[in-house]
């Protein structure tokens, strides 16, 4: 197949598919928040428009600029909905043991993209480990969701084969996390934040065409708009990405 004729086909097939109004609309909607969340009181209805979470929040009668430092916390689990498992249930997570192994290597994955990400000189925050700072925010992320692909050994790409552009999507690497910001010297919340989401579709020209977007991608996404989240001069608007195509 051509390079030059396969975006058509990619975009042509998932509009006959409706998955721009279905497949992807499930994966990128928020589920009834855990008790991490709940534990906050906050309406996880809220959402700004500025950010491309499901639920996004900031309490407005803080002053922004009085914060200097943040403090990124580990990636919990404890709050994983571990139940749904057998979705992800393949040769290399034939159980729960399995799978939750498998989470936990994500959530550590997943701590260090979101320590590269905060590492930015684009950052308007200096990541810090030290608590006693004034002016410091304390970051508290946690994977709430995992569904691994069941179609490959590893996390990575499915090949686009006849009829494979359904599963591909509807398929896909799936996750889900809340996070939660507060003052460091007081345990304020500042900020609430919570997404589900699917697969970005990335499309490669060569004979062997693939269409993936694996869960350490979306966690790295994640990563880079938390930390867009901050600079409101240099991201006025934190986008997402659906298409890629090379």
């Amino acid at each position: 197949m051509k390079p030059a004729i396969l975006p058509l086909l990619v975009v042509s097939s998932l509009v006959a598919l409706g998955l721009s109004s279905c497949g992807l609309e499930n994966a990128t909607t928020v589920p009834e928040p855990t008790g991490f969340l709940k534990s906050t009181g906050v309406d996880v209805s809220q959402h700004s428009e500025r950010l491309p979470f499901e639920h996004s929040w900031r309490d407005p009668k803080v002053d922004m600029t009085k914060y200097k430092y943040i403090v990124v916390r580990p990636v919990t689990t404890a709050y994983l909905r571990s139940a749904k498992w057998e979705e992800s249930k393949s040769a290399a997570i034939p159980n729960k043991r399995a799978y939750l192994k498998r989470c936990s290597a994500l959530a550590r994955y997943w701590d260090k993209s979101l320590a590269k990400a905060f590492s930015s000189p684009v950052c308007m925050f200096y990541k810090t480990t030290n608590i006693s700072q004034p002016g410091t925010l304390v970051l508290e992320p946690a994977l709430t969701e995992v569904r691994f692909d069941r179609q490959v050994s590893t996390v990575g790409a499915d090949t686009i084969t006849p009829g494979g552009m359904v599963s591909a999507v509807t398929g896909p690497p799936n996750c889900a996390f809340e996070s939660r910001t507060r003052d460091a010297a007081t345990g304020h919340l500042i900020t609430t934040a919570a997404d589900r989401r699917g697969p970005e579709i990335k499309v490669v020209p060569k004979e062997n065409q693939r269409l993936a977007k694996s869960n350490e991608a979306i966690c790295d996404e994640w990563s880079r708009q938390l930390m867009e989240r901050s600079n409101t001069e240099l991201f006025p608007k934190v986008k997402r990405s659906w298409f890629s195509f090379f």
